[in-house]
């Protein structure tokens, strides 16, 4: 898999004559992404994810270290402007990111920046609000949409500048449960469509959606693995403080009030064939 994002050697901190080394916001960082992956990352807060995402859209540069974006180093200033333009960054707040008074004008806003033919942003507007479920509401004022449309079309505005990488910085950790299951499939959707995916959040159920999970603690990367394998192992997660799928939770209590299960599961469904296992032989 060809890398889009590589990370070697990167140390970070806000005031870095101020603090000592060992307390800077990351440590020592590697991290390789290829393209068409699906990353989430966790960690608790404090952690650097949100440093990290940062550094990775070229919005902060490395105290020291070396980020290569779609092959183009961020130390290289000249650079910087086509490195933005590669990697979309949607924020936890979405109104934070609406800037225009109708949702059309709003995705449209980044690429009149980008000085696009009018031609050209219709379509991709057009096509960025069916992406994200917003056809019908282009004259609509972005204040009276729900939390959940709202971010819907911060999206809309990203992927209407046609990004290789798009950054969820906890985008869904504002929204009620019903906006955050739209955009959380939103998110498997356009990764599903080719674009890299790097999911920061709090949500157990989230990370776990995800082809491969990085847990952040204290400024440095402390696992790295696909998800699948991970999943049968999450209750390592509970060392960070990280919630674990209920199903793994569940699993591991039953097993501890004595229960003769398997000693892990790989799914939902998994759980429920081996509860229903132990009932059948009663």
């Amino acid at each position: 898999m060809e890398p889009i994002l590589h990370v070697s050697n990167l140390w970070f901190h806000y005031q870095p004559d101020e603090v000592p080394k060992e307390k800077w916001a990351l440590k020592d960082i590697q991290l390789t992404i290829g393209a068409g992956e699906y990353v989430s990352i966790v960690g608790p807060n404090g952690s650097g994810k949100s440093t990290l995402a940062r550094i990775l859209a070229g919005l902060y540069l490395p105290t020291e270290g070396d980020v290569h974006v779609c092959g183009r180093a961020t130390s290289n200033e000249q650079e910087l402007w086509q490195i933005r333009r590669r990697v979309g960054i949607v924020f936890q707040n979405p109104d934070n990111q609406i800037v225009a008074p109708t949702v059309q004008d709003d995705v449209a806003f980044g690429l009149e920046n980008m000085g696009l033919p009018r031609d050209e942003m219709r379509a991709r507007v057009a096509h960025a609000l069916q992406l994200v479920g917003l056809v019908g509401l282009e004259e609509r004022e972005p204040h009276h949409l729900s939390g959940g449309q709202k971010q819907r079309l911060a999206i809309a505005g990203i992927v209407a500048m046609q990004p290789d990488v798009i950054l969820f910085d906890e985008a869904t950790s504002m929204l009620d449960p019903q906006g955050r299951s739209e955009v959380s499939q939103l998110i498997q959707s356009l990764n599903q469509l080719g674009t890299t995916v790097i999911h920061i959040t709090h949500s157990a159920i989230e990370a776990f959606m995800a082809e491969r999970m990085i847990v952040m603690a204290d400024g440095q990367i402390k696992l790295d693995a696909p998800v699948a394998e991970l999943y049968p192992e999450a209750m390592k997660l509970k060392e960070w403080d990280l919630d674990v799928p209920l199903e793994v939770e569940l699993h591991h209590r039953l097993i501890g009030a004595g229960w003769p299960m398997r000693a892990s599961i790989t799914s939902k469904e998994d759980l429920v064939s081996e509860i229903w296992r132990l009932l059948s032989r009663n």
